[in-house]
């Protein structure tokens, strides 16, 4: 990519272990100093490669119990874009993708209930995607075990032959 050194993508694979750690913390393992890391964070910042801070958390917390992935079908591809923002404004999304395959669209969402969920999937299919809408497909996460780069599941200490590859 222009403009990013083997130094910025360290910078940007320390980020996505960790986007709480420091300037130092991140300097010492760049081997730069704070000023240093300070300046490429806001150049990775103005050109792109960082989009945002965010923490990973535990839904049930938000009582969100039921986790979906829901795959769309449409019949145009038509105002597309438009059809993206609106689905990714809906307040239970999570991620929205546009995919190649059967399927263009990918949710991924999390909601109180299956009820809730439900609801959702009637206002998906009748005020956003409307005639555009061929089918969908939905799928409940059962367990999770890495989201966004975090590995979620902890590996019990008599387990820890498991190794990164």
């Amino acid at each position: 990519m222009p403009g990013v050194d083997e130094v910025d993508q360290r910078i940007l694979m320390e980020l996505r272990r960790n986007g709480r750690i420091t300037l130092t913390e991140l300097g010492k393992k760049v081997n730069l100093t704070p000023a240093s890391v300070k300046n490429r964070l806001e150049k990775l910042m103005s050109i792109g490669a960082v989009k945002g801070y965010t923490a990973v958390l535990e839904p049930t917390f938000l009582d969100e119990f039921v986790q979906a992935l829901i795959e769309v079908e449409i019949t145009s591809e038509a105002n597309l874009d438009k059809i993206l923002l609106s689905i990714a404004m809906m307040e239970n999304v999570l991620d929205v993708y546009r995919k190649t395959g059967e399927y263009q669209i990918f949710i991924r969402a999390n909601f109180k209930s299956r009820e809730e969920l439900n609801e959702f999937l009637k206002k998906l299919s009748y005020r956003i995607l409307k005639a555009n809408l061929r089918r969908y497909k939905v799928s409940i996460l059962l367990d999770q075990f890495k989201e966004s780069g975090i590995l979620t599941k902890k590996v019990p200490k008599n387990e820890r032959r498991y190794r990164r590859y």
